[in-house]
């Protein structure tokens, strides 16, 4: 669940942005969607690229930052010689967290997470150039941290280190950038998107269903879809996977549902619901790796069956429009069934209206969205965000107005 995400100094976020997902500051929940509308270059893609940068910068700073150069940002062009910060507000297995970081040309100035239990705020720990320092609340688990703390380098996070050498305390935050938050900008390559649609399609014969179902009611004409059996070498690993997350994502909904079964799992497997959760997240991803190592080597072998054409189609053939909307639709369905964050930037670029409005509407069904997803997109179509979906939008939509001032300083405002 993401509350709040705070930017400055990116792109053409000069000065410090706030966009709240809740309709108020002391609103519990946020809302399930939020609509952020702006005209061409009123910094949609900044706001949206900064939530992506934040995420790469906790996954791979230690690991991908060149280790001899400042940190990676992009500064807005008058301002390039003033710090960047970013912010975000989120609840990470039970636990509300703010976590944050501050950057120059050559250094990490600052960075600390804080936890937020029955409302009160604890340092879990604070960074100030080379001095960590960890709360007192933590001290149970100073090891953990205090042990990767001195090998983090200045133009690097702590919390991206984590994913190298876990720290017990830092892992539900980095696990919610790694596993809660996904982020789509661009048309997509037609070859990304096919391997991602095939791994969707594959895990279960459910999953194939309801995303046919949902592509026959637009108009593409499209009316099934073939994939390639699974390559012997990997059919049974594949099998394996995906019975063990059938098995875990069955668990896991019965815990949700009912206390004594969540009590239950932890007498008998030392596993909570958190815990149960990670571990499907952690299957969900060693299946798309092996699915991803199989394709690598004869490729998805998907074709699209049109109405009244006897030859399927490759996804090369499709259009602008058709790959868009086969881009959306796996994360979309993703994003539903495991309550995760997606942002959308310009989701109306290459989408029909019709198209774009079901997708939002998933969100804001609490029957198509059951597990608290929560989808972010950008337009420069009021229209959209007016459009048919409004009769819940008082209730399940937040909407904000970015716009650019005279001197290429974007603003983002409340509607």
């Amino acid at each position: 669940m993401l509350r709040s995400f705070q930017v400055t100094n990116h792109r053409s976020m000069a000065q410090p942005q706030e966009l709240r997902l809740t309709r108020s500051r002391t609103a519990v929940l946020p809302a399930p969607v939020t609509a952020i509308h702006g005209a061409a270059a009123s910094g949609k893609t900044s706001l949206v690229d900064g939530l992506a940068h934040m995420r790469d910068a906790v996954l791979h700073s230690v690991t991908r930052w060149d280790p001899y150069a400042g940190p990676v940002r992009r500064p807005h062009l008058a301002h390039a010689d003033e710090p960047s910060e970013f912010v975000a507000m989120f609840t990470a297995e039970g636990m509300p967290y703010t976590y944050g970081f501050r950057l120059d040309n050559t250094d990490v100035l600052a960075e600390w997470l804080h936890c937020h239990p029955h409302n009160r705020k604890r340092v879990v720990f604070e960074r100030e150039g080379d001095q960590v320092r960890i709360g007192a609340t933590f001290e149970a688990v100073r090891y953990g941290i205090g042990a990767i703390a001195p090998l983090v380098r200045p133009n690097a996070l702590l919390l991206s280190l984590t994913g190298q050498l876990p720290a017990e305390a830092l892992m539900p935050a980095y696990r919610w950038f790694a596993g809660r938050l996904d982020i789509h900008t661009g048309p997509g390559d037609p070859q990304t998107v096919a391997h991602r649609l095939g791994a969707h399609l594959t895990r279960s014969p459910d999953h194939a269903a309801r995303l046919l179902m949902l592509l026959r009611s637009t108009d593409t004409g499209i009316t099934d879809l073939l994939i390639a059996a699974h390559d012997p070498a990997y059919a049974d690993y594949l099998t394996e996977l995906d019975a063990d997350i059938t098995g875990a994502a069955a668990e896991l909904d019965a815990c949700l549902n009912s206390t004594e079964r969540a009590r239950a799992l932890e007498q008998t497997h030392g596993l909570t619901v958190f815990g149960l959760e990670a571990e499907l997240e952690n299957l969900r991803a060693a299946r798309d790796t092996l699915y991803e190592r199989m394709v690598s080597r004869r490729g998805v072998g998907l074709g699209l069956v049109h109405e009244g054409i006897d030859t399927p189609f490759d996804i090369a053939d499709e259009s602008a429009a058709t790959v868009a909307l086969l881009r959306l639709l796996p994360p979309v369905l993703d994003a539903l069934d495991t309550g995760r964050v997606i942002a959308i930037d310009d989701i109306d670029t290459y989408l029909t209206g019709d198209a774009s409005d079901q997708l939002i509407q998933l969100f804001q069904n609490p029957e198509t969205n059951s597990r608290g997803a929560q989808l972010l997109f950008t337009t420069r179509d009021r229209t959209l965000v007016d459009r048919g979906n409004g009769r819940s939008q008082t209730r399940r939509t937040t909407v904000w107005q970015l716009r650019r001032t005279a001197t290429g300083v974007s603003e983002l405002t409340p509607k």
